[in-house]
């Protein structure tokens, strides 16, 4: 074989070599990213059956918008 050849497998095994150090170089540091950050997470207690509301009426008319965009229109048909 040529030594250009030669030259060019040696050459491509030495980026696989590199390629294969960052590899394992980016898989240390996200772990050690991930362990890190599951350290600082505190749990949260979620409440299963308390209601969300916004202070108005019950249920879907809970919501400011329902009001706006359905009962005045109706009104205003009707006044009109």
């Amino acid at each position: 074989m040529s030594i250009k050849f030669l030259q060019m497998i040696d050459s491509a095994q030495e980026s696989k070599r590199q390629f294969d150090m960052s590899v394992v170089y980016l898989k240390d540091s996200l772990h050690e990213s991930v362990t890190t950050a599951q350290s600082k997470i505190q749990p949260v207690h979620f409440e299963p059956n308390k209601v969300q509301t916004t202070g108005w009426l019950k249920g879907a008319l809970s919501y400011p918008w329902v009001v706006v965009c359905t009962i005045i229109p109706a009104v205003m048909e009707m006044i009109v």
